[in-house]
């Protein structure tokens, strides 16, 4: 009886070393997203010019409903056509981003 005991203590004792080892051989590492900019609302008529002209040539027939702004001067801008929304980013050149 000691002897089978001491044989499942030891059979015990190595499940457990196996196992902690195959769990450290299979953390994976982090990865962070990227994080989303942030913007702070802005009335309409504090986008720049180049912006609007740039809008009004893409989105003819649009109306512009909200503008925000990022530190790295990025607008993001909330446009509506026929209750069609629509959200499209801008550098302060007037350059498009992309649309979302």
């Amino acid at each position: 009886m000691k002897k089978k005991n001491l044989l499942l203590a030891i059979l015990f004792s190595l499940t457990l070393s196996v196992g902690a080892t195959t769990y450290e051989s299979t953390v994976l590492p982090v990865i962070e997203g990227k994080q989303e900019k942030e913007y702070r609302k802005i009335d309409v008529s504090q986008v720049p010019a180049d912006v609007l002209k740039s809008i009004s040539a893409k989105y003819a027939g649009y109306s512009l409903t909200e503008a925000f702004v990022s530190e790295d001067a990025e607008y993001k801008v909330a446009l509506l056509k026929e209750g069609n929304k629509v959200t499209a980013f801008y550098k302060a050149t007037g350059e498009f981003i992309k649309e979302a």
